[in-house]
């Protein structure tokens, strides 16, 4: 793999991820800053996640779907297995971002080199989907603590982490 994959996720200080099928908050700042990192390259998430969206496929972007039961999404690319997805995406020349939810990015983790995370700064009641709690893993290094910004509900920062 030439570049490994990324995530990009938001969690909040429990790292919970979601609620009912949906986002903890709905931040404009993140959600724009989301569009312009993965506009022009491979997006790939789980079913969960790409129903959640209000607009699907996401467009001018390649929308991937990891998902057992493929035939439930024949306009766009999907794969049941991790080895099909990580041979297709090897020769990808485009970055390519793991979105969620939190099976795959569970999945996933061992095959990315970088983590954009949004920490929402925020402990959220009843969230029921989580991301891996990356700041007790050694092979994985804060490289950015952002500023925390203030002008959405909750307040959050964007930080970064590097495998090691």
């Amino acid at each position: 793999m030439a570049k490994g994959l990324e995530i990009i996720a938001a969690a909040d200080l429990k790292n919970g991820i979601g609620k009912d099928g949906d986002l903890l908050a709905h931040l404009s700042p993140d959600l724009k800053r989301l569009r312009m990192m993965t506009t022009g390259n491979i997006i790939v998430m789980g079913r969960k996640t790409y129903l959640s969206f209000p607009k699907r496929p996401l467009p001018d972007r390649e929308n991937i779907v990891l998902t057992s039961r493929p035939e439930d999404f024949p306009q766009i690319r999907c794969f049941s297995s991790t080895d099909e997805l990580l041979s297709y995406t090897d020769k990808a020349e485009k970055t390519v971002y793991v979105l969620g939810g939190g099976e795959v990015y569970r999945c996933l983790l061992p095959y990315c080199t970088k983590i954009h995370l949004t920490r929402i700064l925020h402990e959220f009641e009843g969230a029921d989907t989580f991301f891996p709690d990356i700041d007790v893993m050694p092979e994985w290094e804060k490289t950015l603590e952002g500023e925390v910004i203030t002008t959405e509900k909750y307040p959050f920062r964007y930080d970064e982490y590097k495998r090691v």
